[in-house]
């Protein structure tokens, strides 16, 4: 059973072809000699052995992540353990899972680890040169970095589209059309509030919200329990069915079927939001 130290950290804005020259460095100002390496477009592993010829060996993995960014495994272990043969290196053998604390490893581990999570990775922006003034909120500016603020603005225009749908639009021949009311309510709607979440959890959350909130209050208007003068009479055939299927108390449970439908659209959507403007996550320990 292998001995030894591990560590696995991400890189979110590092890239690929310039952090390999840095791996490099590290070892070599470690006092490591750079034995072996496997490297192409996406994947490089690196083996190091000690160049004093006693102590511990490195393995270190660098995976390329789309569309910007590394994640890193480090692995150290007593240098006799290493395979002498070319090519071939632990990692590939899954021993993350089987490794025992080995001291001598974990100090050697914690020699480099500072040098491989380097936080100059991104160059600070001179405050001259600010997309945005410094005096004004970012949120102002719709936060396309976090998300946050037109994750909020999708979800209440999209709420605010399906209330409209539902409540105030004027009578005509396209209430009457099934199909489009189904999906205008439970694909558009969902979806265009979906996409400004960015992220599979967040469209969900937000289509939920949008297609939920509304037909609550149309089913309670439906069931006959709206307050006088803001009941308008059910013209969704879909809801219709729905509320003939679950009769009385439990067709409240309408609008949350309805919910969880189109959350699945808003998940799709949010995922493929993402990909149009990527969330920069939140700086965290595990991350520069």
């Amino acid at each position: 059973m292998a001995r030894g130290a591990s560590s696995h950290f991400s890189l979110k804005r590092a890239e690929y072809d310039r952090y390999y020259p840095t791996v490099l460095g590290v070892l070599q100002n470690s006092g490591f000699l750079v034995l072996d390496a496997d490297r192409d477009e996406n994947r490089a592993f690196l083996q190091g052995l000690p160049r004093s010829g006693v102590g511990s060996g490195v393995e270190i993995e660098i995976r390329r992540r789309r569309p910007k960014g590394l994640d890193v495994h480090v692995l150290v272990v007593p240098h006799e353990d290493l395979p002498q043969e070319k090519g071939q290196f632990l990692m590939r053998r899954g021993v993350f899972g089987t490794l025992q604390s080995d001291p001598a490893s974990e100090r050697t581990l914690a020699d480099i680890l500072p040098g491989l999570r380097r936080d100059d990775m991104e160059r600070p922006l001179d405050p001259h040169f600010r997309r945005t003034p410094t005096n004004i909120p970012e949120w102002i500016f719709f936060n396309l970095k976090g998300g946050t603020v037109t994750w909020f603005l999708g979800t209440v225009i999209g709420l605010t589209g399906a209330a409209y749908l539902l409540f105030w639009a004027p009578e005509g021949p396209y209430r009457r059309n099934d199909p489009l009311m189904v999906g205008l309510l439970l694909v558009l709607a969902p979806w265009w509030s979906g996409i400004w979440g960015r992220s599979a959890s967040r469209g969900l959350a937000a289509a939920f919200v949008t297609v939920w909130l509304p037909t609550t209050f149309y089913v309670v208007s439906a069931l006959g329990w709206a307050f006088p003068g803001l009941s308008r009479p059910p013209g969704i055939s879909l809801i219709e069915v729905l509320l003939g299927a679950l009769r009385g108390p439990a067709g409240i449970a309408v609008s949350v079927i309805l919910g969880v439908l189109s959350g699945i659209v808003g998940a799709i959507a949010g995922v493929i939001g993402g990909r149009i403007f990527p969330l920069q996550m939140k700086q965290s320990a595990e991350s520069i």
